[in-house]
């Protein structure tokens, strides 16, 4: 085997949850409703040499919404800020700059956060994260907004999403098992190969 990059979790991540059939199951997870195969389409930021900015994977789901979904394995407060820079390099790819000065309103898929938390540090099963909790001075004036819902998805039978996401159990599954295998002290590649169900 290789050697194991320690951002394993992200590249795994991001591997699994380009296939299609993984996403409409988170789809079908996080909204409680079905997309086809057929209206998905993965715009992930991979990043370029003029511009660094990636993201872990997004989708757009039959044109009405497009999802930005994160892994971490360590809590970031930041993460609104960083879905913002995200949804801008989207859009930005998405739309000729001539567009945005014609009078005709163009119509844009509704944005969706997502992080899927694997790490240790306690916290809820969900909760959000909103951008204007790092305004200085925000008093009532916001007049800009972006909320992050952040999914504790470490490995717990009885969490509500992994009941209804087999690709996120699975993927919590594995985290779990790898971390087990590391606590009894197997390297980190021998803890991926034992943790890989046969």
């Amino acid at each position: 085997m290789a050697r194991v990059k320690r951002t394993y979790k992200d590249s795994l991540f991001c591997d699994i949850f380009r296939r299609k059939d993984y996403l409409q199951d988170v789809y079908r997870g996080l909204f409680g409703r079905d997309v086809s195969l057929q209206e998905i389409q993965l715009m992930t930021l991979q990043g370029t040499f003029f511009n660094d900015e990636k993201n872990d994977v997004s989708f757009l789901a039959g044109k009405r919404q497009i999802v930005l979904m994160e892994h971490q394995s360590t809590l970031n407060e930041n993460m609104p800020l960083r879905c913002l820079y995200y949804i801008c390099e989207q859009l930005r790819k998405e739309f000729d700059s001539k567009q945005i000065y014609r009078n005709r309103r163009i119509l844009l898929p509704v944005p969706e956060f997502h992080v899927f938390y694997t790490g240790e540090q306690a916290a809820p099963e969900q909760y959000e994260m909103r951008l204007s909790e790092a305004y200085a001075e925000a008093g009532d004036a916001i007049h800009l907004e972006l909320k992050v819902c952040v999914h504790n998805v470490a490995y717990d039978a009885e969490k509500q999403l992994l009941r209804r996401s087999r690709s996120l159990r699975d993927y919590a599954m594995f985290i779990w098992c790898v971390k087990r295998n590391l606590s009894q002290g197997m390297a980190r590649e021998q803890a991926i190969r034992e943790a890989v169900p046969i």
